[in-house]
């Protein structure tokens, strides 16, 4: 049984994906975007400064967008996305050890974020019931009389406020939401555990005289061990082209000293290994300096609160996540596959408590996987897990063998592709390495 109307708050890849997810169980899916529509496909709105650097989607991501677009790896291949071996074509320098690399079965797509996002608009808005407004904002949840659930949103669209009412309403807004203010504000007090980070981002488009021949994305991790916090990421995209991101912890990387080309190169060159540097001195920079700041990443418990009946917090809103990992996409695409699962094998009747439980789960092991590596860095603060340091002590006996044991990295890949869950790490095989390996 079809339900009338479902409302999406925020469209960026969450609410798309979402609103994709969910479209078989409504006869009206909105998303609401405060945004003005973009000029065109290359245009990064305002809301998603993120889109500025590298996006590679994860095995999991990459599984759940193919199903929710047939037909999503080819399209784009197509378009110019690059198709490498995950395990091959990527150089991962981790904890002061190269990781292996051979051939495997693993495929992963480089691009740009806005190629990947224009392709999911494309298909979304080709989904008959789907509806994308730009330039609403949504400024408050609509209450049924008893106060026990939310029937739509009030929303302010050319300087005028209107109602708009439906039998669903997910904020995917980011991390700019007001559910936990607004929830707050009706004496439902919402936990949220935050870990201070103070990451930057730095990233510059490049064309390089001729491109990489022995891989096609290397990543240089700062090892926290030797007091490093910057590392860098280099990745080929489409058009020929690579991006270049600079990331440091602990407002250790400064804008104003990767600003201009120059500063931006000569910051590569005082990374941990000289390759990204070695790759780009000569290259052209075809764009300035885009600078992202993620002073600290943070978890809404929303599980944890009697939630109004017909309000559900997905995305961003949710849990934003320390995108050096690059989960948070793939993390988006994972909770749309949960949600349009949900409807699909519900009673209209059903709550939407035990499916908000239900991403709370989903996020609990990539939450840890996060916070265990930048909780490596003293300074980081925030509330620790149980266990941490021997946690951190045995991932990282997984991170050193993975240089050289080919099954215990690809363990260690699909762990962190989110395709398998971190029990995998913990075979009595790889036990005994772990126990054994100095």
């Amino acid at each position: 049984m079809k339900r009338e109307q479902a409302i999406i708050i925020g469209g960026g890849m969450a609410g798309k994906l979402i609103a994709a997810a969910i479209s078989p169980y409504f006869y009206s899916v909105l998303i609401l975007e405060k945004d003005v529509r973009p000029e065109n496909k290359n245009t990064i709105r305002k809301g998603i400064p993120q889109a500025h650097h590298i996006h590679a989607l994860l095995h999991a991501g990459d599984q759940a967008l193919e199903r929710l677009f047939p037909g999503f790896q080819n399209d784009m291949i197509n378009r110019g996305s690059i198709k490498i071996d995950s395990l091959k074509d990527l150089a991962w320098f981790h904890h002061g050890a190269w990781k292996a690399r051979f051939p495997s079965e693993d495929s992963t797509l480089l691009q740009t974020r806005p190629l990947l996002e224009s392709y999911v608009e494309e298909r979304v808005s080709n989904i008959e019931n789907v509806t994308y407004i730009y330039g609403i904002k949504v400024v408050s949840f609509i209450l049924t009389d008893d106060h026990s659930g939310v029937r739509g949103v009030e929303v302010l669209q050319e300087n005028k406020t209107k109602t708009i009412f439906g039998d669903l309403v997910i904020d995917t807004s980011g991390t700019a939401s007001f559910t936990k203010e607004w929830l707050e504000k009706q004496g439902r007090t919402v936990f949220e555990e935050k870990v201070n980070i103070g990451l930057c981002y730095a990233t510059r488009k490049f064309t390089l005289p001729e491109a990489p021949k022995d891989f096609k994305i290397k990543i240089i991790y700062p090892d926290p061990a030797a007091k490093e916090t910057i590392g860098g990421t280099l990745s080929l995209v489409e058009n020929n082209q690579c991006f270049v991101t600079l990331n440091g912890y602990l407002h250790t990387l400064k804008p104003a000293d990767v600003k201009d080309a120059e500063g931006f190169i000569q910051k590569t060159s005082s990374l941990p290994l000289p390759d990204i540097f070695e790759e780009i001195k000569t290259g052209i920079s075809e764009t300035e300096t885009a600078i992202y700041q993620v002073p600290q990443i943070s978890w809404r418990h929303f599980e944890r609160v009697s939630l109004p009946d017909g309000l559900l917090v997905a995305g961003d809103s949710l849990c934003r996540i320390d995108p050096v990992f690059g989960q948070g996409m793939s993390m988006a695409a994972l909770e749309a596959l949960a949600i349009g699962d949900y409807f699909a094998s519900i009673s209209p009747k059903d709550h939407l408590k035990k499916l908000q439980k239900k991403l709370a789960k989903m996020i609990a092991p990539v939450w840890l996987m996060v916070i265990c590596e930048d909780f490596r860095y003293e300074e980081v603060n925030g509330k620790k897990p149980f266990g941490l340091k021997v946690l951190q002590w045995y991932v990282k006996q997984i991170f050193l063998l993975s240089a050289k044991n080919n099954a215990i990295y690809k363990d260690l890949v699909k762990v962190t592709n989110l395709v398998s869950p971190p029990t995998i790490l913990f075979k009595p095989s790889t036990i005994k390495e772990v126990l054994r390996f100095k």
